[in-house]
């Protein structure tokens, strides 16, 4: 089993559930008392936070990378970012470092397109929505992204930074969201913000619902247990 290296903290909420989904994947798919092998690496949010509202993501991607040379030090065989807005600077961090560091998009598009879809609903940051990184790294698959309109995303990032970053999961504010998944065009919805999972998942909506740090930790195991299992 490869050694995977996480740069979380953004929020810590998602961080957790990163820790919680590979650990519980090892045990699933080795047994017994495995567990998963992992050196994280968390930020503290708020700054990058402001980094983010600022607009400043070069220093934002320079702390990331940072992180992810200390993983690369510390003997990690591949990285993850474990946020999807971070994804905005994947390619400095990735720049910074020998080691791979897994897509989150990648994975998602790959999850998508096994469904047998192309077109899917987009929730996630204002970042992640409004800007192309992500939509462009999906549609570079094949894969087209819908998302809500103006109040639409404002909801969702309020939702986000407002609750679920500080681990308030609100039933009113889950409501909301459906509300705006359903009113979108699309054969499926991308949770494509960590901390949504929190709140939203395939139970709730009748169409398909792809969680990303879920793809994301299931696509680390993979790589992490293809060298062998130890």
């Amino acid at each position: 089993m490869e050694l995977i290296g996480v740069i979380g903290g953004m929020s810590w909420e998602s961080t957790a559930q990163y820790l919680r989904l590979l650990n519980e994947g090892v045990r699933d798919r080795l047994g017994g008392l495995h567990s998963a092998r992992l050196r994280v690496a968390t930020v503290d949010f708020a700054p990058i936070e402001r980094m983010q509202a600022d607009g400043d993501w070069a220093a934002a991607g320079e702390a990331l990378a940072q992180e992810a040379r200390s993983l690369e030090a510390a003997g990690a065989a591949f990285a993850l970012i474990a946020t999807n807005t971070m994804h905005k600077v994947y390619d400095q961090v990735a720049a910074a470092v020998t080691i791979p560091v897994l897509h989150l998009g990648d994975v998602t598009a790959a999850a998508v397109l096994e469904a047998g879809l192309t077109r899917v609903g987009l929730l996630a940051t204002k970042y992640t929505m409004e800007q192309a990184f992500y939509r462009d790294r999906l549609a570079a698959h094949g894969v087209e992204t819908v998302v809500p309109d103006e109040a639409g995303r404002a909801a969702v990032q309020r939702i986000i930074y407002d609750e679920l970053c500080v681990g308030r999961v609100e039933a009113s504010s889950r409501d909301e969201l459906l509300a705006i998944a359903r009113g979108l065009d699309a054969e499926g919805i991308v949770l494509g913000c960590t901390e949504l999972e929190l709140s939203v998942s395939q139970e709730h909506l009748d169409v398909p619902v792809f969680p990303t740090t879920t793809l994301h930790c299931a696509a680390a195991l993979d790589l992490a247990l293809s060298a062998g299992r130890d």
